[in-house]
């Protein structure tokens, strides 16, 4: 029995690896076919910034309203049942017949998307022992880079020789079959204390509220320029539309290798480091990349700019995950989670509002967007900084404060 329950909870590692993935890439697909909608459905090309940016805050906003409520319902049966929703609504954007419909179905798919990935990684928690979180959960996170390496190309493969809609019938529909397996697979998890969190204490730390306005400015600043990747690729650099998924795929690649360099440096004591260099050169790749072009090839460009931007955001998370003690860590994920979604749509919003096009397709404003990217990041970058003298200094305090409090207990005669 012990080892069915054994069996059982690995495969549900695997499964809400898949689910992360598929929700993630699904998200992540929508901003290099952008031009597909732009050819097929007659989109603006300064507009596909709203299906990515609208649907990004549908999540925060989803996660958000109904956090109160999550724990009550059973994790299992809810979980079921949103990833049947979300993907079902997903499967319904490849039915849309203009550009309004795909954007209103797109926007619903990603509300869903919100409570759902919380219920996930709640039942994560539920069910993965502690000691095994570290690398359990780190092997569910992978779906994020697997989401740029694999979803993100495949849609675009697949639009090629089966249209814009086949991405959404295939992904949608695979979706929908990873929730018919989480019916036997997934085991439900155990009953848990329901406790709340106070989030005022957590709420009134300058850490962590620097760490938030640091987050919101690297996802503000990022988001204005990814959703129009590719309409800027194809209409501005006359890059090729078969090219693209290659293009997207040696990002990926780079950015899992790059990540995973970031990682042993931070955890060998190198995170000023790490945190410089990548935060210096991702400023000056998209300065040189984008906002004064000096004709590099842009799979160097590109990569680079995948690559750097992922060590930030990686190493960021990775510094700031030291600030809530143990029973605020769910709670500031959350809060994490929320500002991020918030940020990333604010900033894909704001892209779409400012670009125009011309009568070639070409996007005006790309470049001084760009300058933003690079003013944002380097601002953000020093704040990490800061933040990392921070909490090394009160770490310090407390661990003085600690062996004060020890010397102070200790009998006399001992000393």
């Amino acid at each position: 029995m012990q080892m069915d329950a054994d069996r059982q909870s690995k495969a549900a590692v695997h499964l809400a690896m898949l689910i992360n993935m598929l929700s993630i890439g699904s998200l992540m697909m929508v901003m290099p076919l952008g031009p597909d909608f732009v050819r097929a459905l007659g989109m603006q090309a300064s507009h596909v910034g709203y299906i990515a940016g609208g649907a990004t805050l549908a999540a925060a906003l989803g996660a958000a309203l109904t956090a109160a409520w999550l724990d009550r319902l059973d994790r299992k049966r809810t979980l079921v049942v949103l990833l049947a929703l979300r993907f079902a609504l997903l499967l319904s954007c490849a039915l849309a017949s203009d550009p309004k419909q795909l954007i209103v179905l797109f926007v619903l798919s990603g509300l869903v998307a919100g409570p759902m990935g919380a219920v996930l990684m709640a039942a994560m928690l539920d069910l993965i022992p502690p000691a095994e979180r570290g690398r359990k959960l780190a092997y569910v996170a992978m779906g994020y880079s697997l989401a740029a390496i694999v979803v993100t190309p495949l849609a675009l493969e697949v639009a090629a020789r089966g249209g814009w809609q086949a991405p959404f019938a295939l992904f949608g529909g695979a979706g929908l079959l990873l929730a018919l397996l989480c019916q036997p697979l997934f085991p439900r998890p155990p009953a848990h204390v329901h406790k709340t969190t106070r989030l005022w204490p957590l709420l009134r730390s300058p850490l962590c509220l620097g760490a938030l306005a640091i987050v919101a400015l690297q996802m503000f600043g990022h988001f204005l320029l990814v959703p129009h990747f590719s309409n800027y690729f194809q209409f501005n650099l006359d890059f090729p539309r078969q090219h693209i998924g290659l293009l997207y795929l040696c990002g990926g690649l780079a950015s899992l290798a790059a990540m995973h360099l970031g990682g042993v440096l931070i955890d060998r004591g190198s995170a000023r480091t790490v945190v410089l260099v990548s935060s210096g050169c991702l400023a000056a790749i998209t300065l040189l990349g984008f906002a004064l072009p000096l004709g590099l090839s842009l799979y160097l460009v590109f990569t680079l700019f995948m690559a750097l931007g992922a060590v930030r955001s990686s190493s960021t998370l990775t510094i700031a995950a030291a600030i809530p003690l143990p029973e605020q860590r769910a709670a500031f994920m959350a809060l994490q989670g929320t500002v991020s979604n918030v940020a990333a749509g604010l900033g894909s919003l704001f892209s779409a509002a400012y670009l125009t096009s011309d009568a070639g397709r070409r996007l005006i404003g790309f470049n001084d967007l760009a300058w933003l990217y690079a003013g944002a990041g380097t601002v953000a970058g020093i704040g990490v900084l800061v933040l990392l003298r921070g909490i090394q200094t009160r770490a310090a305090a407390v661990a003085e404060a600690r062996t004060i409090k020890e010397g102070r207990t200790q009998p006399a005669g001992e000393s």
